[in-house]
């Protein structure tokens, strides 16, 4: 893995430990999962009002689509505070939220989560839930603060459907590398909090790999773009959390799914093609790193560009091969889909897979440029397109396999 001075020196391979992940059901094989057959997409709906729009399809910064009910999409769009709902074909069922602390109002749009007869948003303070036809239902307020991780706040993830909620710690760059005085955290929790006789019960029922997360220069604190730390995404509906691995190496990745109870109920591996960081891309990647943080280092402080580059060059963290994955979500469709770290030609590459015991394969799909995934069924991927104003428009996408394409060639 490179790390500190391979600009100098031969490539320096660091030994990764396993990420210590709870696993409660040991007889459950982590089978590897085999690749089916590729698939590609072809466009079918759009919503959208395009940059003069005034209407209510002229979106702002959208950060998700889901599909809810019968059909139906959920859309989020937290700097205008509102969430809508929409058919397919474009036609507005509902619009909800706005700034405020008033019943059905947001302090911020942060996330939403699909439970099978409402959805709910979280905001910087409690849950709304709203039926699928967008009627206010109520408010859950967050635990209380009093709950914590080594003395650091808890970030709801999700509200399952039993009134528990799934919360992960704070934890602030400074402290995650051990620079407050304490050790540097490599493992943090999902708890499972529930109210009980009057006082909150706090579970533990997973651990994440958190090393290689954060990338520190001189006070600056960001992200370490290639770091194989655990990802993780919540589902409110099986009350479950799944966890991908990516520090196994070669490109393998392997997906663990646990309950609210700690159990592990999936466990699929996942070998996706290894890739491999060149030494020009690298040294591309830290002059890239290196213009970007010296636009945040404060006014009269800015160190000399080639010390700041030198000291991006000791802290960045790049395992060789690369991570197999670079993100992961739930679907409509029961998958969970993940992305590779490359693509194909110019086409985002994921990987479909299913939750079906039974199953041995896995469906391998390209995207096109311009469009982010944020949901899928078994026969459409929905997410958003950016045109070349960067004007966004929810997207509607038919899956199909490659092999027929090919037969029967459509504009894509």
């Amino acid at each position: 893995m490179i790390n500190a001075n391979r600009m100098k020196h031969p490539l320096r391979w660091l030994p990764v430990a396993a990420s210590g992940l709870c696993v409660a059901a040991p007889d459950l094989a982590a089978r590897q999962q085999d690749i089916g057959d590729t698939w590609i997409s072809h466009p079918e709906f759009e919503i959208g009002e395009g940059p003069t729009g005034t209407g209510p399809a002229a979106f702002g910064i959208i950060n998700t689509v889901q599909l809810i009910g019968d059909s139906l999409l959920l859309v989020t769009e937290p700097l205008d505070f509102r969430v809508t709902i929409w058919t397919p074909g474009g036609r507005l069922v509902a619009q909800v939220g706005g700034p405020g602390e008033g019943p059905g109002e947001f302090s911020w749009t942060m996330s939403v989560g699909v439970h099978r007869e409402e959805f709910y948003v979280i905001d910087a303070v409690r849950f709304t839930s709203f039926s699928h036809a967008g009627e206010l239902l109520g408010t859950t307020p967050f635990p209380p603060p009093s709950l914590s991780f080594r003395g650091f706040g808890l970030s709801p993830e999700a509200l399952l459907e039993d009134g528990s909620v799934l919360a992960t710690p704070s934890i602030p760059p400074a402290a995650l590398r051990g620079l407050e005085g304490d050790d540097p955290i490599e493992m943090a929790p999902v708890f499972r909090l529930a109210a009980e006789g009057g006082r909150w019960r706090m579970d533990t029922i997973a651990m994440r790999d958190i090393r290689n997360r954060n990338l520190s220069v001189m006070g600056i604190h960001g992200g370490q773009i290639y770091g194989d730390y655990d990802l993780t995404f919540f589902e409110p509906v099986l009350g479950t959390v799944v966890v991908l691995r990516r520090n196994l190496g070669g490109g393998l990745v392997e997906l663990v799914e646990i309950n609210a109870d700690g159990d592990t109920v999936l466990q699929r591996r996942v070998a996706t093609s290894p890739v491999t960081m060149e030494q020009d891309q690298l040294e591309s990647f830290i002059d890239d790193l290196a213009q970007q943080y010296s636009k945040w280092v404060p006014p009269g402080s800015s160190p000399p560009y080639r010390a700041l580059r030198a000291a991006i060059e000791e802290a960045v963290y790049i395992p060789n091969p690369l991570p197999g994955a670079r993100m992961v979500r739930g679907t409509a469709s029961g998958e969970i889909w993940f992305r590779a770290i490359k693509g194909v030609d110019s086409h985002g590459l994921w990987y479909a897979v299913s939750r079906d015991s039974t199953a041995s394969w896995l469906r391998k799909v390209l995207l096109p440029p311009g469009f982010t995934l944020t949901d899928a069924t078994e026969t459409h991927v929905w997410g958003v397109r950016r045109d070349e104003l960067g004007v966004q428009y929810v997207v509607g996408r038919r899956l199909v396999p490659l092999a027929a394409a090919k037969e029967s060639p459509e504009r894509r």
